[in-house]
């Protein structure tokens, strides 16, 4: 009781000694607050489908796990083929950058050709492709001079994360069957470029096909090629 007391004593003291100042002052906090608040519930939550951010209030409240590829053995295994030394593009380099490298002429289309992937697959399974791979090697072997850049492509579905390391297995498995077809790894580069270069801008399964590729880039040391 005596507490009570105390605290109602307290109150009034405030009340009449200027805590009008500072019952104003908590309120604008409080207003502040919640236009902080309403300003950052519209930014969470986005109706942009591609978006990062949350699209649903039920998002907002879950827990969302982190969007990855998990390594399998055989991505493992393709780690361990040693990368080329040499850094495309370095100053003084012997080797430009990849802006240097070329899309394959007529007459190397049929051998540099583009290689095609089913969803979320970055190892080739068509005969076609594999045969094609082969050619390739065969031509790098007899060619020493000739550089290529892997450029590992996916359709527009799922994040940007998520394609880029898709993109990204995708050009280091045909850089590991080439290396292991004889090709030296000195003349291999990769690179991955996820959703972001479509061959292709439809939005049905005939367009994504399409853009679940490989594309080579070639530069000739020796201007050849």
């Amino acid at each position: 009781m005596k507490h009570y007391k105390l605290a109602s004593l307290i109150v009034i003291s405030l009340i009449t000694t200027g805590c009008t100042t500072t019952l104003a002052n908590l309120w604008e906090s409080a207003k502040t607050s919640m236009r902080q608040a309403s300003y950052a519930s519209k930014t969470l939550i986005s109706k942009d489908p591609n978006s990062r951010l949350i699209s649903t209030a039920d998002e907002f409240f879950t827990t969302v796990e982190d969007e990855f590829i998990p390594l399998s053995d055989q991505d493992v295994q393709s780690y361990t083929i040693s990368q080329a030394k040499e850094v495309p593009g370095l100053p003084g380099g012997a080797i430009p950058g990849i802006n240097s490298f070329h899309s394959p002429s007529k007459a190397l289309s049929s051998i540099f050709t583009k290689i095609y992937f089913n969803t979320d697959q970055h190892v080739p399974k068509d005969k076609e492709a594999v045969a094609a791979i082969h050619k390739m090697a065969a031509f790098l072997k007899k060619h020493p001079s000739l550089y290529v850049f892997i450029e590992g492509h996916c359709d527009e579905r799922a994040s940007e994360a998520y394609n880029l390391s898709l993109g990204t297995k995708r050009s280091n498995c045909i850089r590991k069957i080439l290396v292991k077809e004889g090709v030296n790894p000195e003349q291999i580069f990769t690179v991955s470029y996820g959703r972001e270069r479509p061959e292709v801008t439809g939005h049905n399964e005939k367009s994504w096909a399409r853009n679940r590729r490989v594309a080579f880039k070639i530069y000739d040391k020796e201007g050849k090629l």
